[in-house]
This record gives C-alpha cells, structure tokens and sequence, in this order.
C-alpha cells in the first residue's frame, strides 16, 4: 500500500478534537463528570504546590526524574533529561542497559514483583535523599502498574504523570482497550470468547494467545503471543496459558497477515484529554519477526488514519501522559485495528529526539508544571537496533527468502544503544543480550 512522504507532525490543542460525532456524544455522557475531573485536576495542582513549597526554598533547582525499569526506552529517556541538565537516577531489577549511561547519576536495585517494598523505597528516596519533587517516569509495565495503583501515595511525594489505575487499566488491559475500541468504532483484530465456548472453524487458523497484560512474568508473556495453527494445538497452548495467567486473563484473536511493513504506532504526550504532540511510526522490521521481543527498525510516517483512531481512543479515557498505540494494517479489510497500548516510555521513544518531538523532555515539563514547547513540525526521522536488526534480517531470509533489507542498517538518525557523547551502553550492549540469552537458555534446560 502506498504511503505518503515520510513526515511527523504535533498538534495543537486546538486542533485535537473534531466536532463530536453522535457516537462521541455518547460517550462523553459516559465519563466521569466535569465535577469529578476538575476535583482530580485540582487535588493534582494542590499536590504540586505542596511539593514547590517543600523543595523549591530560597533557590530553583531543576526537578529530578527517577526512571523505573525498562531497557533501551529508558536509556533515551536518561538521555534526553540529561542532556537539558536534568539529574537523573535509574531504579530497575532487570535490564541493566539505563545504568551504563553516563547521565544517570544514582543506580538502584529492587524487586519490582513487591510492590509495597518497592513503594517504601521511593517514598524512603523522597524523604530521605532529597528526592522530593522529582518526576517518576516509568519505563516499564510493572512499573507502570506499581505508579498508577499507588497514585495517592505516591503524588504525595513525587510529580507523576502517569494516570490511576482505574482509568489506566482501560488501555493496558487488552481485553478491556478491545471493548473501549468497539464501543467507539475503533477496529481491532477479531478475538474469540473461547471462555463461552466461541472458537475459530478450521477457516479460522491460525490465530494468537496473548496474555491480556504482561503484570506476570511467565513464558507467555516473554514470549509476548503465541501461534496455534489448528484446533488441537490450540486447545494444549490455551490450557497452558490459562494455567500461567489465570481465567479471564488470555486473549485468543486472528493472525492479520503481513510483516513489519504493516505495523504501525502513533505516539502522543497528552494533557488532561488534549493532545499535545504526536507523531505516527512504520515499525518496518522486528525481531523475532512474528511477535518481537521489540522493534529493530522504525521510520515516521504520516498516517492519518492511526492518528485519529489513536485519539478516538484517547480522548474517550481523558488521557494524560505518555503513550504508544500500536496497530497492524490488514490488507483484507483495508483498515487499521488497534494492537496493543504502551502507557510507559517504550523502545524507540528516542526517535522523536531526532524527529524534534522528544517525548521525554516535554512529559518532564508537563509534570514539573513547566510551559510544554512541543516546537514546529517534526522533521523525517528513523530509529535502528543494530544487532536486533541483523537477527531479524537473517529470520526473514531464511524462513521466507526475504531479500535482505540492508537499507535499514544505513543512516538511521537514532540508535538504540549508541551515541557519541553517551559511548559505554553501545559498547556493554551486545555483551548484555548474550549473557541474557545464555541465563535464559540455562533456566530452560
């Protein structure tokens, strides 16, 4: 399918929402009341004040951000707050790439699966180590998950962004974004109530297991779905999967054909229901090539209709914060259907750095209370996770004869792992995924 020039775009508030549809009417009818939000909008500036007037004293001192989880997503964010002079401090029990950076300054250790451990921890950080006042900025999903339930106690001590659970859980629970989807008219992949007894006919394979979160580390979530291509190897995958997840936590769903050339993402920073800027991205190339671990990659590209299905999507939950909608074209029905929701810094936010819309510094400025400058239009850009993309260029040629995509190894305006003045995560990078891949292949043996 044709595709317009390469192109980003943020937007004005102004701008964001079109005159309702009926459909929309409705459903702003069904949202919490201007009451309740301005209450929640008010007990958040009243937080914020009592955090200026704890820290700020006699001199301005630039807030902190303490990253939470996550890999090379969090390595972009250290980054680009670096950069601008913000102080940085990395939390995180898994991945270790973020800490290699030369711009975080303070490494900790915690075990992210006990969520009151780890609350006390941050809260010991801002009563103790004069943390008060910083930004969490969350990078991964438990992460993401441990902010937004614990959102009272922790406002009561740091600047979020990240929204409550009860209105975050709508994107993060595929089950629940699905539902929010069709309530809207927002396409998505075909899913089977195989809990009722509804499964695909022999016309129907293959179709994907997918937890509906990843709060559980298990082998279903690391793998992130899995293919069954007839009805008895379905039903083995699926009684595995529901005895890893749990009733009511599997999605079974069609396989839309086609390869990364078909998957796409919108990007948005939004502000109490207003977009605030975005830009829309090809994930051309992934690896593994069915369902990637992450992208290896990734291109802007002007998508209209992503966009606006993302802020159909967005402005029916009131968001605010971060986001990446991920949706997959299908060729059969020619439209986009909705994938999956990142309400966390996820791999490749670092492309709008490079394409001037850097997410990172202006969530920093929506939190800290600061004029949010998402600047003019955003410029072509790319993003390439060298060694990634090599394995899923191989994949691709041996499993399917692909011609090897070697374009996309030249000339990415961003990398992963790797830049000039931040040079020791490029070096410690490959050195890490094969020690991880090693630890992994020990433990399933």
């Amino acid at each position: 399918m044709p595709l317009p020039g390469l192109i980003a775009n943020t937007w004005d508030g102004a701008q964001t929402v079109a005159a309702p549809s009926p459909k929309a009417q409705v459903l702003v009818r069904s949202m919490p009341s201007p009451a309740i939000e301005s209450s929640a909008l008010q007990a958040r500036r009243n937080t914020g004040a009592a955090i200026r007037r704890k820290t700020t004293g006699g001199g301005r001192k630039a807030a902190g951000v303490i990253i939470l989880g996550g890999a090379h997503g969090s390595l972009a964010v250290a980054r680009s707050l670096g950069r601008k002079g913000v102080p940085v401090w990395f939390i995180g029990d898994d991945h270790p790439i973020a800490r290699y950076s030369r711009y975080v300054k303070r490494r900790l250790t915690w075990n992210r699966f006990a969520p009151d451990e780890a609350v006390a921890t941050l809260v010991s950080l801002a009563r103790n180590d004069g943390a008060a006042g910083w930004v969490l900025f969350p990078a991964g999903d438990i992460e993401t998950q441990l902010v937004a339930q614990h959102h009272a106690t922790l406002a009561g001590y740091f600047r979020l962004f990240t929204m409550p659970w009860d209105t975050l859980e709508q994107l993060n629970d595929k089950s629940l974004l699905y539902r929010l989807a069709a309530e809207i008219g927002v396409g998505f992949p075909r899913s089977y109530d195989h809990e009722a007894g509804d499964m695909p006919g022999p016309e129907g394979f293959p179709v994907i297991i997918k937890p509906v979160s990843s709060e559980r580390p298990n082998a279903l979530t690391k793998d992130k779905a899995w293919l069954a291509g007839s009805r008895p190897e379905l039903a083995t995958r699926l009684s595995l999967a529901k005895e890893l997840m749990g009733q009511g936590h599997v999605v079974v769903q069609e396989m839309i054909p086609g390869d990364g050339s078909t998957q796409f993402s919108y990007a948005g920073l939004w502000d109490e229901g207003r977009e605030i800027a975005f830009l829309t991205a090809r994930r051309t190339r992934q690896f593994p090539i069915d369902f990637g671990m992450t992208s290896s990659f990734v291109e802007t590209v002007d998508v209209p209709e992503v966009a606006a299905a993302a802020r159909r999507l967005l402005t029916a939950t009131h968001f605010h914060g971060i986001v990446e909608i991920e949706f997959k074209y299908d060729a059969r029905e020619r439209s986009y259907k909705v994938l999956d929701a990142n309400t966390r810094a996820w791999a490749w936010i670092g492309l709008g750095e490079s394409a001037g819309v850097d997410f990172p510094y202006l969530a920093w400025q929506l939190a800290t209370g600061k004029a949010v400058d998402a600047g003019p239009p955003a410029r072509p850009a790319s993003w390439l996770y060298p060694s990634r993309n090599v394995l899923s260029i191989v994949q691709g040629w041996r499993r399917n004869g692909e011609r090897p995509a070697w374009r996309t190894m030249l000339g990415a305006s961003t990398s992963a792992n790797f830049a000039w003045d931040d040079v020791l995560p490029g070096v410690v990078d490959l050195p890490i995924q094969a020690y991880r891949f090693a630890r992994g292949f020990v433990r399933k043996r």
